[in-house]
């Protein structure tokens, strides 16, 4: 383990994003409905064509469904979808592919071998699946991050508790252009580990970041190098006495690696973590920011110019709670600006991508929006400021024009558990889902029943009805008793 010197920066010179004028179209916006709607991977498509991709409560057809919004270069909304079925389904990272394709990982416990399961999605530019794959085994496995390589293959990386592995291990698989596994390899320890970053060094090899819970309990940032066909050539920890988290690995000019995450082990508060290290994984320097309240950083970048860009929250200053946060450092990390984007409740942005003219930033709104949390997405110029403070609510009506569904009727709702179901003449079964996804319950309906009992908690809950000829019909039920 190493250990570098403590950047005590106070972040007093914090302004809030705005600017008297800005060449270019900036905009601050808002995009979703009733429920919760978070974005987790911006990125820019084509040159008017920014794509963010999240998680929804308000649309689809489950407890939890990836959800996408193409929105042009002034912040319109041009198009929304769901992906998902009946369970959770999240999208956590993506990136555009070399012919303009969208590559984008999470999981799913809809589908596949059971529990949670890596899920590998590539969309076209509209969102549309071209293909999908679903990797795992019996228990619970999340990919959380994903490379293309040089030949049009894939490398992504998470956690998996399958084929042996029930503390956790850190999950690296190769794939070809079109998807399909070459090969998989696991970073185990007595205690758990897991990957939550991934990058490729200048030579073609693997480079993983994550983390590892160490004998005294605490987290370290974890550093594997593998090479391009698998080979595990070595292995780093990082840290203080307290968590440590990778959450974001960037390959440098220089040879080296740049991480980004957060840390407990400096202060009394969660904070950003920075973290330089060589070509062979020796430490150069590092960074905490924060200090005087929480921070945390998501993603970064290395700029062409030099120094470093991220995007993640802070609590040390804005409109109140967690706010968006921009930060530019210079090449060894100290402070040059910082920016934030938020209101009186909490804000946080998740991803970033690179402009020619500016940063483009996703996350969530809890300020701002239809209710709930909004997804919530930033443009700004070169200074990382727009052009004024207002923040621009885009209701999206995507409920009322999805293509229509046959819905399962369930009646009174809410119910105390006694169930009105339709009569379908044939049996059938009725799965319940929670919020999270998980089953929770399940009924076999003879054909001539027209009601069920459950004994359920009070709460919200997707209920599925498979009939004997394998047609699914789905609705929602609140059970609520006095």
């Amino acid at each position: 383990m190493r250990f570098g010197r403590i950047s005590f920066v106070l972040l007093t010179m914090l302004v809030s994003g705005a600017a008297p004028t800005v060449a270019q179209d900036t905009w601050r916006r808002t995009y979703g409905a009733l429920d919760d709607e978070i974005g987790y991977s911006v990125r820019r498509v084509q040159d008017d064509l920014f794509i963010a991709i999240g998680v929804t409560g308000s649309f689809g057809a489950g407890a939890s469904d990836a959800y996408l919004a193409g929105i042009d270069g002034s912040g319109e909304l041009l198009w929304s979808k769901t992906i998902g079925g009946p369970g959770v389904d999240r999208i956590s990272r993506s990136r555009i592919g070399p012919n303009g394709e969208i590559w984008a990982v999470g999981y799913t416990n809809g589908q596949g071998a059971g529990g949670y399961d890596g899920w590998l999605l590539r969309l076209d530019a509209s969102g549309t699946i071209i293909s999908e794959f679903v990797l795992g085994g019996t228990d619970w496995d999340l990919l959380h991050d994903l490379r293309i390589l040089t030949d049009g293959g894939l490398v992504l990386v998470g956690e998996t508790y399958s084929d042996g592995h029930p503390a956790g291990a850190a999950w690296v698989i190769r794939t070809d252009a079109a998807g399909a596994v070459q090969w998989s390899r696991t970073y185990a320890d007595p205690l758990n580990c897991e990957a939550h970053a991934v990058s490729i060094s200048l030579e073609g090899d693997i480079l993983v970041a994550g983390s590892v819970v160490t004998a005294n309990g605490d987290r370290d940032v974890l550093l594997v190098r593998y090479t391009a066909d698998g080979d595990e050539q070595w292995a780093e920890r990082f840290g203080g006495e307290e968590d440590d988290l990778a959450r974001d690995l960037v390959a440098c000019v220089d040879g080296g690696f740049s991480i980004m995450g957060s840390t407990a082990s400096y202060s009394d508060w969660t904070e950003a973590y920075h973290l330089k290290v060589n070509a062979a994984g020796e430490e150069q320097w590092y960074r905490n920011w924060g200090q005087i309240n929480d921070q945390e950083a998501f993603e970064h970048y290395e700029l062409p110019a030099g120094g470093f860009i991220s995007v993640g929250y802070t609590r040390t200053s804005g409109g109140g709670g967690r706010d968006m946060f921009l930060l530019r450092s210079d090449a060894v990390g100290e402070f040059v600006f910082g920016r934030t984007f938020g209101g009186v409740a909490d804000e946080e942005g998740f991803s970033m991508d690179l402009l020619d003219d500016g940063y483009l930033l996703g996350g969530y709104s809890q300020t701002y929006g239809a209710g709930g949390k909004d997804m919530f997405v930033v443009r700004t110029d070169l200074n990382g400021t727009t052009a004024n403070d207002d923040v621009e609510s885009s209701f999206d009506p995507l409920n009322v024009l999805e293509e229509p569904t046959i819905k399962l009727a369930l009646y009174p709702n809410p119910s105390q558990g006694v169930i009105h179901v339709p009569e379908l003449g044939q049996n059938s079964s009725l799965s319940w889902f929670d919020l999270h996804g998980a089953l929770v319950h399940s009924d076999v309906v003879a054909g001539g029943a027209s009601t069920v009992t459950v004994a359920l908690p009070n709460g919200i809950y997707s209920v599925v009805r498979t009939s004997s000829d394998g047609r699914s019909t789905t609705g929602r039920m609140v059970i609520l008793r006095p």
